[in-house]
């Protein structure tokens, strides 16, 4: 019986955590190599809390055509790449914490394009933790406090 009820508890916990994106399975980031097509680098800035320009780690990097949508992150130092098919792309940088820019780009067979991105904080808060993660809490909270009870009757 208590392997089952904490199946129960371990499986609600499990959606739940799915359901606000806490966890779960990312899309695999497309990329193109060989012939026909290019590749777009670049690195991504912004001002830090003292108002220093430092790189930005983990920002998404979309490069749009109309059809497809490739995806690539910059690094520790803010660097990124992608190899992408020839074509026109809109390049979008996004942030939290920072306005997102935008600009186009053409690339053609074995061309190599560099964007460098600085961008200027939004000014908006920052949510420290996803919109649903006080549901999660709350769960969690009340799947501890079952167990703690059960635990204390089975003990009398």
């Amino acid at each position: 019986m208590p392997i089952r009820y904490l199946a129960v508890v371990a499986f609600t916990v499990g959606i739940l955590l799915l359901g606000v994106k806490l966890v779960g399975a990312q899309p695999q980031v497309r990329q193109v190599y060989g012939a026909g097509g290019g590749e777009i680098t670049g690195s991504v800035y912004g001002f830090d809390y003292a108002d220093e320009l430092q790189p930005i780690s983990w920002a998404s990097v979309y490069a749009n055509n109309g059809r497809n949508t490739f995806v690539a992150y910059s690094d520790g130092g803010g660097y990124y790449e992608m190899f992408v098919p020839q074509g026109s792309y809109n390049v979008t940088v996004v942030e939290p914490g920072y306005v997102s820019f935008s600009t186009s780009v053409a690339v053609s067979a074995g061309s190599a394009s560099t964007i460098n991105v600085y961008l200027e904080e939004s000014h908006l808060p920052v949510p420290e933790f996803p919109s649903g993660m006080i549901s999660a809490v709350a769960v969690l909270a009340l799947a501890a406090v079952l167990v703690a009870t059960r635990r204390t009757k089975r003990a009398k």
